[in-house]
């Protein structure tokens, strides 16, 4: 049997402390995603996940991003925040006031210069994207479930070669163990996993962070 840490608010009070250095921008933003959003917090990413985005962006010498659900902006701002000063990053979201919000936020910081954020449905974005030969060097995945295949499929004609796609929310709060739970959002998650699993364009693995996050490299 294999071990994991038990999750407590105690342990995840150290880590945050220990594991992780957060932007006193991202802290802002994240605090008042907690504030106000009440239960839509959790869309938002942990700072660990944070953390694990920046360490990927600034080991693997990436420069171009795109983002696939910008919600209130921190997984843009700390995906900027490690860029290189030539890198940029683009965010596609439908939701205009959240995103509004998220723009206030990132002109707090020259970071936020490397965003360009697109109001429109992601997967047209992303043809036209393909239509226009963009090449990124990694794409976050993080907004609604049902698409999460479309997304993956359309990421995978705008990345080069090795380059990752990392999506989040893989492990759904356990849900998708449970064959009683049968919602459209688990089962979308469900298929799409073991989709990726047996893609055979890249190699990928899900680690158990937050809520799950699967990493995929194109071959």
């Amino acid at each position: 049997m294999f071990k994991f840490a038990e999750n407590s608010p105690e342990l995840e009070k150290y880590l945050f402390s220990f594991g992780v250095n957060e932007h006193p921008l991202q802290k802002e933003i994240r605090e008042y995603t907690e504030k106000n959003l009440g239960n839509s917090a959790i869309m938002q990413i942990s700072p660990d996940q944070g953390a694990l985005l920046q360490f990927i962006i600034k080991s693997s010498n990436i420069q171009n991003c795109l983002e696939i659900g910008t919600f209130t902006g921190y997984s843009a701002l700390t995906m900027a925040l490690a860029l290189p000063e030539n890198g940029s990053i683009v965010s596609l979201d439908i939701d205009k006031i959240n995103t509004d919000v998220a723009k206030k936020y990132w002109n707090k910081h020259s970071a936020g210069k490397k965003i360009d954020f697109i109001l429109g449905p992601a997967l047209e974005t992303m043809e036209e994207f393909i239509n226009q030969d963009k090449i990124f060097d990694l794409i976050f995945i993080d907004a609604d479930k049902k698409n999460y295949k479309n997304y993956f499929l359309k990421s995978i004609e705008l990345l080069e070669k090795d380059g990752i796609i990392i999506i989040d929310n893989t492990l759904w709060k356990g849900k998708i163990i449970d064959p009683n739970i049968s919602d459209d959002q688990t089962i979308s998650i469900r298929e799409f996993n073991r989709f990726v699993k047996d893609f055979k364009g890249t190699e990928s693995m899900i680690l158990p962070i937050a809520d799950g996050m699967t990493i995929c490299r194109k071959l």
